[in-house]
């Protein structure tokens, strides 16, 4: 069944009983996730590690924070969805909305398929630049981006830009223009503490002054991809912090 799935490697040409799966099974809040096995070196790998269940936990923390007042979510959608632990939470926290996994990787696509279905939970899973496919608005926004600099621009991985926010930024504006009133975006990122000044911080800091949009901003850890410092894109860097950036709308 695995070599019909096209999902085991041959690990020598000259030994066909030496076999290796291609993806590889961890588990969260009670679900199996499939995802690309260790080393995740191909462009359309889909990570899953400790990055996953901080954002799980943001996740819910928002879902146990919201009022029972706050408007029912009807709609919501996991930005850069990967193998689905996002969409897949939403659908289990409410199973009467539709929830979308958006994200630009077929192979990210094709395994949160996979995982809503041993999940038990409907998710749409559609292919999307940010939400550029899908139409109207969201009452709930979650997104765990690529936020390093990668040498070979990796989809899982490679965040954009000079230090790797490029793309949380866009995906705070896309997120932005597209909630609905009540509605809610949980992002889970990485930003480049450089001097001592967190610059994806000042740049969001700035972008949302003037709106009536309310907001928090958290460091959940302080030090992540360590190893990432010891590279040139990041030689002035005094560390990568991972946060939580939490927008809504009244």
């Amino acid at each position: 069944m695995m070599r019909k799935a096209q999902i085991l490697r041959q690990m020598n040409d000259n030994d066909t009983d030496s076999w290796q799966s291609l993806v590889r099974i961890s588990s969260l809040d009670g679900e199996l996730f499939l995802h690309s096995a260790y080393p995740t070196l191909a462009d359309e790998s889909v990570f899953f590690g400790p990055d996953t269940y901080r954002f799980a936990r943001a996740i819910r923390a928002a879902v146990a924070a919201r009022q029972p007042t706050a408007p029912s979510v009807i709609r919501a959608v996991d930005i850069g969805c990967g193998a689905g632990p996002g969409a897949v939470m939403l659908a289990k926290a409410y199973p009467k909305a539709e929830v979308f996994g958006v994200d630009i990787n077929n192979a990210a696509l094709r395994l949160t398929t996979i995982n809503a279905r041993l999940a038990n939970v409907n998710v749409i899973a559609c292919h999307s630049d940010l939400l550029k496919n899908i139409q109207g608005d969201f009452d709930l926004i979650v997104s765990n981006p690529p936020y390093l600099v990668d040498q070979f621009k990796r989809k899982y991985r490679h965040g954009g830009g000079s230090l790797g926010s490029e793309l949380s930024v866009a995906i705070v504006d896309a997120s932005c223009e597209r909630l609905a009133p009540g509605g809610t975006l949980i992002l889970y990122t990485g930003s480049a503490i450089v001097s001592g000044e967190d610059l994806f911080y000042e740049e969001i800091k700035k972008k949302l002054a003037q709106s009536t949009l309310l907001w928090t901003y958290e460091e959940v850890d302080p030090d992540v991809f360590g190893e990432e410092l010891e590279t040139e894109f990041y030689a002035h860097a005094d560390r990568i912090a991972a946060v939580v950036l939490t927008i809504s709308r009244l």
